[in-house]
């Protein structure tokens, strides 16, 4: 069996794949699998894929799937993936040809009788030019949980991270109808307090960054109608068990409180209907206070014609 699943969701990214395919194929260790689902690629996808499944040295499986966002596929991809970690990679990126060998090695570093208390390792990126994008971790390794990373040290900036597949399975994304997406940030959270993550200052994926776009988003986050739903369900998650955080770092729950009357609008759902499904009573408190401000925002944007 692999030690990783590397999992890569695909629409319509036919002309970067092969960065993806190029890296894996310089992988320092083989001791991992390529899922690839296709969100219903329309651009030959199917076919590439195919060809390189015959060239690999390293298992390819490839799974199609109705359009239907990223966090759809990743749940497909956890369902079907082989590997005790499992390392999402997006079909514009690439990793260093070292990446899988040294994640595995400080993986096994973790003792063995503590291992069942990290949920991954997290890692910095840089761009196609090799300038690191986004901050440091405080130092290398850390270990900590996503809370403490966004809300305490407010660590920024791209990361990649490499999860254990049986905690992903034991918690998928929600599958919501009607939005093709829900925010990537809540994994790491869901999993922060019960499970630590060590974090390394080393350098792993290569996130392309100024490109110009000639491709598809396989999850448009610009449309407000097309995303609201997600949304939605994201600002009363954090609202409801990560307010503890407000003092820490106030500004994402205020966005979220500021938010969530506006997305309810966009996503069909009458606000008291959303309002009722905050539990924590400071976060009814919050979004009351701030529901002033966000009546003239949700007239900003229809204005706007959004």
């Amino acid at each position: 069996m692999p030690v990783f699943t590397v999992f890569t969701p695909t629409f319509n990214r036919r002309h970067t794949l092969g960065r993806v395919y190029d890296s894996l194929c310089a992988q320092t260790v083989r001791n991992f699998e390529w899922l690839v689902i296709d969100d219903g690629s329309t651009d030959g996808t199917a076919d590439l894929v195919a060809k390189w499944t015959q060239a690999a040295d390293f298992p390819i499986r490839y799974f199609r799937q109705p359009n239907s966002g990223k966090h759809i596929a990743q749940n497909r991809a956890v369902s079907e993936a082989r590997g005790e970690l499992f390392a999402p990679l997006d079909s514009d990126d690439a990793l260093l040809p070292h990446a899988l060998e040294a994640i595995g090695k400080h993986w096994n570093e973790i003792p063995e009788s503590q291992r069942s208390q990290y949920s991954g390792i997290g890692c910095l990126c840089c761009d196609q030019h090799g300038a690191l994008v986004g901050d440091r971790f405080p130092a290398s390794p850390y270990d900590s949980d996503s809370r403490e990373m966004n809300y305490v040290l407010r660590v920024g900036g791209e990361k990649w991270a490499v999860w254990r597949t049986d905690l992903l399975r034991e918690g998928p994304f929600p599958e919501i109808a009607g939005t093709q997406f829900v925010p990537e940030a809540l994994i790491g959270l869901r999993l922060a307090g019960a499970y630590r993550q060590r974090y390394l200052n080393e350098v792993f994926r290569i996130y392309y960054v100024n490109e110009p776009e000639n491709g598809e988003k396989l999850s448009d986050r610009s449309g407000l109608s097309k995303n609201a739903r997600g949304r939605l369900f994201y600002y009363i998650w954090l609202l409801n068990y990560d307010l503890a955080y407000f003092w820490r770092s106030p500004v994402p729950f205020l966005k979220a409180a500021l938010m969530l009357p506006v997305v309810a609008r966009y996503a069909g759902r009458p606000f008291l209907e959303a309002f009722a499904e905050l539990t924590d009573r400071r976060a009814r408190l919050l979004v009351a206070m701030i529901y002033p401000l966000s009546v003239p925002l949700a007239l900003y944007y229809r204005a706007k014609g959004y």
